[in-house]
């Protein structure tokens, strides 16, 4: 409704996807092997052992061979990627354009892990968006917005909730009932917008202005309303973050591109 050991070349790459995957802190830590004048030091090898130990192949041995085997991978990489610099192989338009998403990606996970913990949502405010009630409700679902706003308007002049439904709604299974959706809950995993606009509605209320979701516009009717016994909010509150963590992305980054010159050169 809406609602074996792995070959050495394949297991190095491996490990330079997840060790690219990582965001670093400026990094003054001690030397620890320099490989044509290029350093690993004592944090970056660190860094490295954690991204390694989440590959699906345990490393070999005692830690002190542990310890060299993820040395002597460092050591390998550095190798290739002085090779590959001298042979330019940063300018071949394909390994261009994948080191260029790679730091977009690394970055842009960067700027929202410390937006995020500049601005935690914090556990009261996710608790005020768990709504403890269910509704029985019914609605007509149309492609635009001009279509939605005429059946409200129809319906503000004594039309047929149920008739407009069955003769027009696209949601045709609902529609052969009138609208009728039955009773919804939070816990249904009802499409946000949809259930915002329901839980803010009283009994035998109809919207006043139509409702989107990705399936198109909504004229909305709430029938009854009820307590509702939940199972859990747990796994409740953790969707409820995540859609709260979702619109201030989206605020944020309306902020930015507010800020920002865009040009589109067509």
């Amino acid at each position: 409704m809406i609602t074996r050991r792995m070959p050495y070349v394949v297991l190095l790459l491996a490990a330079l996807l997840a060790a690219g995957a990582c965001s670093k802190s400026p990094d003054n830590s001690k030397v620890i092997a320099t490989i044509n004048g290029e350093g690993i030091t004592e944090k970056d090898f660190e860094d490295y052992l954690q991204a390694r130990q989440q590959q699906p192949m345990p490393l070999p041995g005692d830690e002190k061979e542990r310890r060299q085997l993820i040395l002597d991978e460092m050591i390998n990489r550095v190798l290739l990627v002085q090779g590959a610099l001298e042979h330019k192989i940063d300018q071949e338009l394909d390994v261009y354009f994948q080191i260029k998403r790679q730091r977009e990606n690394v970055l842009a996970r960067g700027m929202l892990r410390k937006y995020f913990r500049d601005n935690p949502i914090p556990d009261t405010e996710i608790q005020k968006h768990i709504v403890k009630d269910e509704f029985h409700t019914r609605h007509i679902l149309v492609r635009n917005e001009a279509d939605a706003v005429a059946i409200i308007a129809e319906l503000q002049k004594g039309g047929n909730f149920a008739a407009i439904a069955k003769a027009r709604s696209i949601d045709v299974k609902s529609g052969k009932k009138g609208g009728d959706l039955g009773w919804i809950s939070q816990e249904d995993g009802i499409v946000p917008q949809f259930f915002t606009a329901v839980a803010d509605m009283k009994k035998g209320q109809t919207s006043e202005k139509p409702v989107k979701t990705n399936f198109g516009w909504h004229v909305i009717r709430v029938d009854d309303v009820r307590p509702h016994k939940m199972q859990s909010t747990e796994k409740l509150a953790a969707e409820i973050r995540m859609q709260m963590q979702q619109e201030r992305v989206d605020a944020l980054v309306k902020s930015l591109k507010d800020k920002a010159k865009i040009k589109i050169n067509e």
